[in-house]
């Protein structure tokens, strides 16, 4: 996610007292070595009529910065609890260009906003076996932007931290075609590991998984095909089975 345009959103829920925003960061690598990047935002009701009340539209605020040409796919819904969910998601064709779509969430980031900070190399294989390594973490904004007479005021240091700790939740999820054999995930089921993000202090994220067997590269349209292909075989043999008993 773009974090200038988190920064409007955290600065209006540490003034609402109870508003959440969440944020995942979703890698996905296939058995090519290819995928997706998804960053997911959840703005709950509340925070949602904060922005209401002050004239602000998030989606269109990430979409400016994202560009119109920058192949980011988007879309928004409303959740069963009224919040507002904002999708985007980008494919890419190796582990560089997955880590190139990483670092570009945090460009343009000046010191005194809020980020997601991800700095995390990702390494992929044409038969795909993945390698992550790097850290993570929530960067606390300077301030809240809020000015008096031209004075900063509002809560800083780690008055702040807590209040983005308590407003903001953050995570990244990987989830690959092989098995996982290394990683230091918070959690791991199966091939999908998981990390929570912590406010002002970076995390070691590492994961590594083997390239799975040969039959998971095929398409799914193969697949099909072949199956069908086995089953109009075998009608065939029964058809001509039966056609001999017959005579």
């Amino acid at each position: 996610m773009t974090v200038r345009a988190v920064a409007v959103l955290v600065g209006i829920s540490l003034l609402a007292v109870g508003c959440r925003i969440d944020v995942g960061t979703e890698l996905t690598v296939d058995a090519r070595g290819r995928g997706d990047l998804g960053i997911s935002i959840r703005i709950d009701g509340a925070t949602l009529r904060e922005l209401d009340r002050v004239g602000v539209d998030p989606a269109l605020d990430v979409e400016l910065v994202l560009g119109q040409d920058s192949g980011w796919r988007t879309s928004r819904s409303v959740d069963e609890d009224g919040g507002l969910v904002l999708t985007y998601r980008h494919a890419f064709t190796d582990g560089d260009g997955a880590t190139a779509l990483l670092r570009e969430l945090s460009e343009g980031v000046a010191p005194q906003d809020p980020a997601i900070d991800l700095d995390v190399v990702v390494s992929t294989t044409p038969r795909g076996a993945v390698r992550i390594d790097g850290t993570g973490g929530i960067v606390p904004p300077a301030t809240i932007g809020v000015r008096i007479d031209d004075e900063v005021v509002g809560p800083a240091g780690d008055e702040l931290a807590a209040l983005v700790a308590g407003a903001v939740r953050a995570e990244l999820v990987v989830r690959v075609a092989g098995a996982i054999v290394a990683d230091d995930a918070d959690v791991r089921d199966g091939r999908t590991a998981r990390w929570v993000l912590e406010v002002g202090e970076q995390r070691p994220i590492t994961l590594v998984a083997d390239a799975p067997g040969w039959w998971a590269r095929w398409p799914l349209a193969l697949w099909l095909g072949l199956l069908t292909a086995i089953a109009v075989g075998a009608a065939a043999v029964r058809r001509r089975r039966g056609v001999s008993r017959a005579a």
